[in-house]
């Protein structure tokens, strides 16, 4: 036999008996179980702000101010964000609004809200909620009535939008009563004495997320 084809017929005898044959690595079909991440909400009164804008003169400029004090009762624990929400009772004492003018807050506390009826808190329900959009549920001089309106959403923060008509709630008296001691601020220069009975409110509210 030549050398050279007995050193290679030895080298793979070799080879195969000292297992240096090819394996193949087999897939090992493992199981991983996903973890599902459980999350709840509840509200934060701390991180709530109420901003109402009302309106003066013909070229209708507004005016802009707050409640330092909001009452809600939530649905806190809730999995859904705006379920914590959706049905919550509110109260906003009268005596809390803030409109960063030291002379007129007291005007419109009791030239204003003082002329309603029973109005020494405003009160409602946030009838529901969603990202689609939500309706309100105001009760002022006795009165109770429901606004849609819009839902922004940042992170745990809700936004709602809505604007209400003080006519809705008989508060047509209220408007002329404060037209009367604010007649200088209301006054344009087209001579006309106008404060508009629509205001806007936005609701800006950051819920505390709880994932397990």
């Amino acid at each position: 036999m030549n050398k050279k084809l007995f050193m290679l017929a030895f080298t793979g005898l070799f080879l195969v008996a000292c297992g240096g044959e090819t394996t193949t690595d087999e897939a090992t079909d493992e199981t991983v179980d996903e973890v599902v991440e459980s999350c709840t909400y509840s509200y934060d009164p701390a991180e709530t702000v109420l901003t109402w804008t009302a309106f003066k003169l013909t070229e209708r400029v507004g005016v802009s101010g707050t409640f330092d004090e909001i009452n809600v009762t939530a649905n806190d624990g809730a999995e859904d964000m705006y379920a914590v929400l959706s049905g919550a009772n509110f109260d906003i004492p009268v005596s809390s609004l803030n409109s960063q003018d030291e002379v007129r807050d007291p005007k419109i506390k009791n030239n204003f809200f003082g002329v309603m009826t029973e109005t020494s808190n405003i009160t409602g329900v946030v009838s529901s909620l969603s990202q689609d959009g939500g309706t309100v549920e105001i009760t002022m001089n006795g009165i109770s009535k429901s606004y849609d309106g819009e839902v922004k959403v940042d992170g745990e923060q809700i936004t709602f939008l809505t604007e209400i008509d003080l006519v809705d709630f008989d508060g047509q008296p209220a408007v002329d009563s404060l037209g009367v001691v604010c007649e200088a601020k209301h006054t344009g220069e087209d001579g006309i004495n106008k404060l508009w009975t629509e205001v806007e409110i936005a609701v800006k509210t950051t819920l505390v997320k709880e994932c397990k």
